[in-house]
């Protein structure tokens, strides 16, 4: 199998692309983003927008990526490439990768392209301690290559503490709780360093409960809130409203509860094989738009309604807290199980996530239905 592989890619140099050994193949930018979750899952993607600075068209291109990489999938303006577009051959610190393209690239022509593949945890980080971990890389390009912008970024799970990192030109980009640490350089030719190393702190239980946490914060909230209300202002007096909003309400929330459900199956039988990407993108298109409207109706209902009376306003806002609180755990869900089709948990530790997200998510789910229940009560 390496043989052949071998042998394949000798045959493309010669049928598509042209010896390039002495030939500097120009790279506009090319930006690696390594990825660390919250159960020590890793993964990467590359982007790379390309010129074709040669006299001649370019029917493949060839690109390092590093070693030991699993689920590889390459995607351009157009979108996702077929797997017999895609050859991999694995080296020693890295894998050569090469692409046919769609359509050549002429002279002058210009191109972008994303790479996303999954890496092997047990490879590359190390676990010091039971709450110290060290990331591992080695960078590698091919010779010919000049990239006129590189960056690497590197992004720590969520409440993670970075405490080391090899190369000293570093910054450090922090959007909330999460990390990332971002290592520029332009007009690259070689790398003076390739080996990257990270270390940093994590204690994984956060990503237990992360859920639980955020749940608890929005509930300290709220509760903050109107407890704050009650002793600042006095009872307020309650509007009369129209029965006929809050009636109208419910039935478009409903109606919108139904179509993202019909969203979620549609994901679900893309995955499973079911259905075709273009099938998927007409019926998805189709579900966005109406989802579209109905969320821009809904605001406008709610407006209505805190207009017409300030005692739905928390209902209002804890609806909202929920929502969100699902989409979260739903992209949760969606890790977990990609995690598990990459191997790198296994089928226990996924059943018990997934019944942990699952709880959770019924809670907010109750909490959404008593609200539309007592909406519906009061509208009658």
């Amino acid at each position: 199998m390496y043989g052949s592989n071998i042998a394949k890619a000798s045959l493309m140099s010669t049928a598509g692309i042209p010896d390039l050994t002495n030939e500097t193949f120009v790279v506009n930018e090319w930006k690696r983003e390594i990825i660390i979750d919250a159960w020590g899952g890793v993964s990467g993607n590359d982007y790379y927008s390309i010129l074709n600075n040669r006299s001649e068209e370019i029917y493949r291109i060839m690109v390092y990526l590093p070693a030991n990489i699993s689920s590889i999938s390459v995607q351009d303006a157009y979108g996702e490439y077929s797997r017999v577009a895609i050859l991999t051959i694995a080296q020693k610190d890295y894998t050569q990768v090469y692409i046919t393209l769609r359509e050549s690239l002429k002279p002058g022509e210009r191109n972008e392209f994303l790479i996303v593949y999954g890496l092997p945890s047990d490879i590359y980080i190390s676990k010091k301690s039971w709450q110290d971990y060290t990331l591992e890389l080695n960078l590698t390009k091919p010779e010919n290559w000049f990239v006129r912008k590189f960056s690497l970024i590197i992004s720590l799970p969520e409440g993670a503490e970075l405490k080391s990192f090899s190369n000293a030109q570093y910054k450090v980009e922090r959007q909330g709780l999460s990390i990332k640490i971002v290592l520029t350089k332009d007009d690259l030719a070689e790398f003076n360093n390739p080996y990257i190393t990270v270390e940093y702190r994590y204690i994984i239980l956060w990503g237990i409960f992360r859920p639980l946490i955020w749940t608890g914060v929005a509930v300290i909230i709220s509760a903050a809130i109107f407890f704050i209300r009650r002793i600042t202002r006095p009872t307020a007096v309650v509007k009369p409203i129209s029965l006929s909003i809050l009636k109208q309400f419910v039935e478009v929330y409903e109606e919108k509860r139904r179509l993202s459900m019909d969203l979620e199956s549609l994901q679900e039988q893309f995955r499973s094989g079911r259905l075709s990407r273009r099938r998927l993108r007409l019926r998805r298109r189709s579900l966005d738009q109406r989802l579209a409207a109905l969320n821009k109706q809904l605001a406008e209902l709610k407006d209505q309604i805190i207009a017409a009376s300030g005692r739905y306003e928390e209902m209002l806002r804890e609806l909202e807290t929920a929502e969100a609180e699902i989409e979260t755990l739903n992209a949760d869900i969606r890790r977990v199980e990609a995690r598990f089709r990459r191997g790198e948990i296994s089928a226990d530790v996924r059943r018990r996530l997934l019944d942990e997200y699952g709880r959770i998510k019924e809670r907010a789910e109750g909490t959404i239905s008593e609200i539309l229940l007592r909406f519906q009560e009061e509208s009658i």
